[in-house]
């Protein structure tokens, strides 16, 4: 019985997930399969993953997507090829816990009425330059709750404690939903969804108000590759509504968030100051002048047009030429704070690879017993 499927979309440009595969894979008995979605023939010469695939069945590639598809559209379509209990989806320079499967068995016997399961994930900038002292934080807790949705809610569509994204860790990238709640997504599906080149925050957004319940393991469990974002030239879905991927990452979720709303004949109310928060960061997170001031014009262009005056004149986002220097180290609360390039970790398989002997082993997070032989 499968229990997890893994979905990895190979987009242009990318590589088949060879370092992912061997990883999840090392263990023989290990209940998952990997569905690969390759965008066109972004997989053609790789002998050497074809053989991969060949040897062990839990590789399941998908016939190549045409190239004019939308990123939203694969998503879909890898999701609908799953086999396992649970689905998450990842990038093939991503990495994921070894064994994760046993934290959603943990969470069917614990949370049954669980069907998304969310943890924390590294964020890790390949790019990132290496003469800039950074800190990532690392939870010291290990322990699985259950999530209040009205708090989910609240940091997803209202951007409490925000950056430039929300932070409400639930969705189907570096996350697992259950079968039931992606047929239910599915069925619910309108002629507007899934207009977006963002499609994580719609999952996001549709696991959000489709779920049951959720389960929350605060132990880190992955590490997201960083992507830099791109500036997309995307219409406009909703003919009144400003906010777009056009601009920058966060207009792109409010412009998901309003038109799932629509959808469910709800208003958008997110047009606040913690949303002029999250968008002046987003300027800011931009070390480019060019992109910088660009983006900064397209934020304030679409705070004129959607006549929100006080809130027009009070975004002045500063510009930063390079990111800013973090040196804290050591424990800060509840998390511990280590560095960025820790043992020359650069990408964030390198980064998730060492940190994961710094972590409590995933059988204390489930309640197992320990193999010292073998943890890790």
């Amino acid at each position: 019985m499968t229990k997890l499927s893994i979905c990895i979309p190979v987009e242009p440009g990318k590589k088949a997930p060879h370092y992912i595969c061997d990883q999840l894979l090392a263990n023989r008995e290990a209940p998952i399969e990997i569905i690969v979605a390759p965008y066109g023939d972004v997989l053609a010469g790789d002998e050497a993953f074809l053989q991969k695939a060949a040897a062990d069945s839990r590789i399941r590639i998908l016939p190549p997507a045409p190239l004019d598809i939308s990123l939203a559209k694969l998503w879909i379509g890898t999701v609908a090829a799953m086999q396992g209990d649970w689905a998450t989806l990842l990038r093939p320079d991503d990495m994921i816990e070894p064994g994760i499967e046993k934290l959603l068995v943990h969470v069917e016997e614990t949370l049954p009425e669980a069907d998304a399961c969310g943890w924390n994930s590294f964020v890790i900038d390949p790019a990132a330059p290496r003469h800039i002292p950074l800190a990532v934080a690392m939870p010291v807790q290990h322990h699985v709750i259950q999530p209040e949705k009205l708090d989910m809610f609240q940091a997803f569509f209202q951007w409490d404690e925000s950056s430039n994204v929300p932070r409400m860790p639930f969705g189907l990238y570096h996350c697992a939903i259950k079968r039931s709640l992606v047929e239910t997504i599915f069925d619910r599906s309108g002629p507007l969804s899934w207009l977006t080149p963002l499609p994580q925050y719609e999952w996001a957004a549709r696991v959000l108000i489709f779920a049951k319940s959720f389960a929350f393991s605060s132990r880190p469990l992955s590490a997201i590759s960083q992507e830099p974002y791109v500036h997309f030239q995307v219409p406009r879905t909703l003919s009144n509504f400003p906010f777009t991927a056009t601009i920058g990452v966060t207009a792109g979720i409010a412009e998901i968030q309003c038109r799932v709303l629509h959808e469910l004949n709800t208003a958008w109310e997110g047009l606040d100051e913690k949303f002029l928060r999250a968008c002046m960061l987003d300027c800011m997170f931009e070390n480019n002048s060019i992109v910088f001031e660009a983006k900064k014009q397209g934020y304030l262009a679409a705070f004129r047009e959607i006549g929100d005056e006080r809130l027009t004149a009070s975004f002045n986002p500063p510009y930063h030429a390079e990111p800013q220097a973090d040196r804290r180290r050591g424990l800060h609360g509840r998390v511990l704070l280590v560095d960025r390039f820790l043992n020359e970790a650069r990408t964030a398989q390198d980064f998730y690879n060492v940190t994961r002997y710094m972590l409590s082993p995933l059988e204390i997070t489930c309640d197992l017993p320990i193999n010292l032989q073998t943890t890790h």
